[in-house]
Order: C-alpha cells, then structure tokens, then sequence
C-alpha cells in the first residue's frame, strides 16, 4: 500500500470517529481504543491540523482567483459594451459613407453637366468671332476694330460679306508680348454678323493663301480651349492623310471627316484614325476605310 493511499485510510477512520454513530458529530473515536495507537493518532491530529491549514490556503487563494475573475468578468463587460458601441458607430459610419458616395456620384454628374453646359455658353460666346494668324506685332494699328474691317475686305472682297459689316471688338491675344523672331499673337475680332464670320472662313478657304505686308495671313475659327486640344489630336493623322492625297476636313467640335472614293467616313478618335491609315497605307483600300465608318 502507497503513502497516499495510506493517508486516505486514515482519513476515513477519523472521519468515522469525529461522526459517531448517529451521524451527528458526536466524537466516538477519539478514545484511545485498541486499534489506534498514541502515536497514530497524533499523526493523525497533525494530518488533519496540515489537511486544514492547505484548505483554508486552497480557499483563501480560491477567494482570490474567484476576485480576480470577477473583476476580470467586469472588465469583459466594459470591453463588450464598447465594442458594441463601436460597432454601431462603424454601421452608421458605413451607412453614411454609403450615402455620401451616392451623393458623390449625383455631384460628378451635376458637375459634368454643367461644365458642358459651362463649355457649351463659351463656345456659343465665340461663334461669331474669327482668329487671326500672321499680323506682325510691328504693324502700327490705332483703331484695331477699324483696322480689322479694312484688312478683311482687302483680302477677302467686300462682296464676301453683308451691307452692314462690322467689327465689334478686337484684341490681340492675352499671352505676353513675344520676343524677337517669335511668331505673332493671333487676334481675336469678333463680327457683329454670324454669317460674316462663315463667309469669311469660306472665302478664305477658297483663296488659300492670304497675303499682307508680306506677311502670310489664316483666318480660324475661335474655339475653346477644350476643342481646340481636342483637334489638335488630329495632327498627325492629317498630315498622313495629306500624304497620300486624301481629301478631309474638321467637322465641329472635333471630327474629322475624310472622304475615300467619294464615301465620307467621320472619326472622332484619333486613334482609329491613325488605325485607319496603317490598314489604308498596307492596301486595306475600301473595305478598311468601312470598317472605321460611323
């Protein structure tokens, strides 16, 4: 028999002793009787005394764990209860975040409409207006809206326009004063008549070169700065269609209408046109240029 099992047995006897008969604590073992020596029961007495002592550690520590515990409980609360209510502020963060883009879209497309409504007035505020490339900065000019009217019948005839041709305003543009050698500053002159200023543009086309003081004038539309970005695009893919002997021409506000075997094909992105042209330089003939209509 092991040492502890040893201890129980001695455990159970004294706890029969303490009892009694009845159950009811009266001590029936505490004589000395003739099972149990002096000796054993003081070491029984001792037992009991360490077995005590190590419960009341074990429920003092038991008390302390327990404590411990429910401050920790507490504190696990406090943790939940922010949790949650951090959750619900992230729920409503989301649900205004959620509406906020929906109000975002709704603004970018408010804001697209009008910048093309904004686009839309400036390019109606110069349709009646001309550019003009090529007048040197040098040439003396008091009254320029009088000047413009004198230079435009000059060059283009006054039978290109109405009875009542007007100059309305003139400028030069706003960019600062070129340095020597550097090409002039457009002007910009608006006709008080719409069908002038297309009048102009025709005849100007028709001429093809305009000369003054010796100086090589062109006459162009006032776009904004949009199309004009927009047509610039195009640059190359003319020069290309020049090459190979193609009729075209800008349709506003940026298109580029080219005419192949008396069929027009209209292109609105620069990148098809340039396209276009590979195909038609490597013998894709007519049926290349169907592919590109529109």
């Amino acid at each position: 028999m092991g040492k502890t099992d040893k201890t129980q047995a001695r455990l159970q006897f004294e706890r029969r002793k303490t009892q009694g008969p009845a159950g009811d604590g009266t001590a029936m073992g505490l004589e000395k009787g003739p099972e149990n020596t002096p000796g054993e029961e003081q070491d029984l007495r001792q037992l009991l005394m360490s077995m005590q002592h190590s419960l009341n550690q074990i429920d003092g520590k038991i008390n302390a764990f327990e404590y411990r515990m429910d401050r920790m409980s507490k504190r696990i609360d406090k943790h939940v209860e922010r949790l949650h209510h951090v959750e619900n502020r992230v729920s409503a963060a989301e649900d205004g975040q959620t509406e906020l883009a929906g109000g975002q879209t709704k603004l970018n497309r408010e804001l697209s409409a009008l910048k093309l409504k904004v686009e839309d007035m400036e390019a109606r505020s110069r349709r009646n207006n001309l550019r003009i490339v090529g007048l040197a900065e040098s040439t003396a000019i008091t009254n320029i809206e009088s000047y413009i009217e004198q230079l435009l019948v000059q060059l283009l005839g006054r039978t290109t326009f109405l009875d009542l041709f007007v100059v309305e305003r003139a400028h030069r543009s706003l960019a600062a004063h070129p340095p020597p050698g550097a090409p002039p500053r457009p002007i910009i002159a608006r006709l008080l008549n719409f069908r002038d200023r297309n009048a102009a543009l025709r005849r100007a086309q028709e001429l093809k070169l305009l000369q003054y003081e010796g100086a090589t004038l062109s006459l162009y539309p006032d776009f904004t700065v949009q199309v004009q970005e927009a047509r610039r695009k195009f640059i190359e893919g003319k020069k290309q269609l020049g090459s190979m002997h193609l009729e075209y021409r800008m349709l506003y506000p940026a298109k580029l209408r080219v005419d192949v075997d008396g069929s027009p094909i209209i292109f609105t992105d620069p990148k098809k046109l340039e396209h276009f042209v590979k195909r038609r330089k490597a013998g894709g003939g007519v049926e290349a240029a169907a592919d590109e209509d529109l």
